[in-house]
């Protein structure tokens, strides 16, 4: 290897060895669940928490990677409509159907079954609770974004018209 080219390999390492990459990280949002609505017979049940519990968890585990926009906090409400676990003919079937909503409007809904063998039933019940909660949290967080984008193009027309509204006056 030539030294000139192990100059450039040094200056290059260090530049990225230097790099500021945490000034330009983004900020992650929170994601606050505020309820998880599980409908049973008996409210309080201990199935009843521990399905909350595991919804709460995989939407913050979830949000982790995801870009809500530029807020700091998102309040999230959860509604489980459908959990159901069959047994039949030696497999278990787990279905599962999720509504999600962001406080201030927009909500997404996800639907999932998967099957199994009985003696994995927990395991497959909670694959599926975290699955349905990541597809819901993923697309809350793209209405998010989009309805702030779409508030931030509303605020520049507005501006522009007011703008151009004054500059009309200016000019009679």
């Amino acid at each position: 290897m030539s030294a000139s080219r192990f100059v450039a390999w040094l200056v290059l390492l260090l530049g990225l060895w230097a790099w500021p990459g945490d000034a330009f990280a983004k900020p992650t949002t929170r994601v606050d669940v505020t309820e998880v609505v599980v409908p049973q017979e008996r409210p309080g049940t201990a199935r009843e928490i521990a399905i909350g519990k595991r919804i709460r968890n995989a939407a913050h585990h979830a949000s982790r990677g995801l870009d809500f926009g530029t807020k700091q906090r998102v309040l999230v409400t959860f509604e489980v409509k459908e959990l159901r676990v069959d047994e039949s003919d030696g497999l278990v079937r787990v279905t599962c159907t999720l509504v999600g909503k962001l406080a201030g409007g927009g909500s997404a809904r996800s639907r999932l079954s998967f099957g199994g063998k009985p003696d994995r039933r927990s395991a497959l019940e909670k694959q599926v609770l975290s699955m349905v909660t990541e597809g819901v949290v993923t697309r809350l967080a793209q209405l998010s974004k989009a309805r702030e984008q779409a508030a931030a193009k509303a605020k520049a027309e507005a501006e522009a018209e007011a703008d151009e509204a004054e500059a009309d006056e200016g000019s009679d």
